[in-house]
């Protein structure tokens, strides 16, 4: 089996190398690993030009793209699947974040499986503590609690970690096509899965592949049915935009579609009357939600100019 592999990157030289290493030590060795870079400016490039490591790792060959401007990282594994595509010869995509690191045997236990399901996830855990899981299942952190919850087996009928480990097969990509580039960042990982399950492909996770992650420590406020305010305005923009953008696009009626981007909007209204009182939080949440309504894209560029 020929598999490429996307990581997108930004400013993170040192954790990439460690994913590079820990990609292509894999028991079972991808053909090839598209690095896409998002205009890292803390020497990223130089790194892995001065290690090699844009050109091969441990034998694998990597396909090395800087860009010219911070696409997000909806852009990187986009464009580190399309340009696998056109190469062609591959029989499945394993899309990593930069920051993650499979343990070794993951990607030849995910693909024991991607034929017959065309999507599948690893288990995502601790990488501080890989025996733990990264998030909480029914309030504990211990993995056998997570396989309980699914049936105890081996698979998981509709676990998904997309883009920390999600591993697609060709007939899979061809029927759905690639990541949505414009997403930016938040929300893309879930679109893809959307798109990949509305098409006939639901993730099944596979308990015993692991794929250590970094917990999320950012200072996101939780935000009732938004998940979490972030106070970096471009951040709970992409997040807003994106979250109304992929209600309106799921296959179900009008009537209930309509109600849930109402709920939506009552809410973050209601938050920002009740809570924020800003004017310019105000104006974000009504550009955020009318750009995902109406599918404008790249709205994030204004507000990535402040902080």
């Amino acid at each position: 089996m020929k598999i490429a592999v996307a990581i997108p990157t930004y400013n993170r030289k040192e954790v990439l190398v460690k994913c590079l290493e820990a990609v292509a030590g894999q028991t079972l060795k991808p053909e090839c690993i598209y690095v896409v870079d998002n205009h890292s400016t803390d020497g990223t490039p130089d790194l892995l030009h001065s290690m090699n490591y844009d050109k091969e790792v441990l034998g694998v060959k990597v396909n090395y793209n800087y860009l010219p401007e911070n696409g997000g990282g909806a852009m990187g594994f986009s464009l580190g699947m399309e340009t696998a595509l056109k190469d062609g010869g591959y029989d499945a995509f394993w899309m990593l974040d930069d920051d993650g690191l499979p343990a070794k045997d993951c990607l030849e236990i995910l693909s024991k499986y991607v034929s017959q399901y065309g999507y599948v996830s690893p288990v995502l855990m601790d990488i501080n503590q890989p025996e733990k899981l990264n998030g909480a299942c029914k309030g504990s952190y211990e993995p056998e609690v997570l396989r309980a919850a699914y049936g105890g087996g081996e698979l998981m009928p509709r676990y998904c970690n997309p883009f920390n480990g999600g591993l697609f097969s060709i007939e899979a990509v061809r029927k759905v096509g690639i990541p949505k580039r414009e997403l930016f960042i938040y929300g893309d990982e879930m679109n893809y899965d959307m798109r990949m399950t509305e098409a006939g492909f639901p993730s099944y996770g596979v308990f015993s592949a692991r794929h250590l992650h970094p917990v999320m420590q950012d200072t996101d406020v939780h935000f009732l049915v938004l998940g979490h305010f972030k106070p970096v305005k471009w951040k709970m923009y992409c997040m807003s935009r994106n979250k109304v953008y992929n209600k309106k696009i799921q296959k179900r009626s009008a009537v209930k579609k309509g109600l849930v981007l109402a709920y939506y909007y009552m809410i973050s209204e209601s938050y920002l009357m009740f809570f924020q009182r800003s004017w310019s939080w105000m104006k974000l949440f009504h550009k955020a939600f009318f750009d995902g309504l109406n599918e404008r894209w790249g709205g994030e560029r204004e507000y990535m100019q402040t902080k």
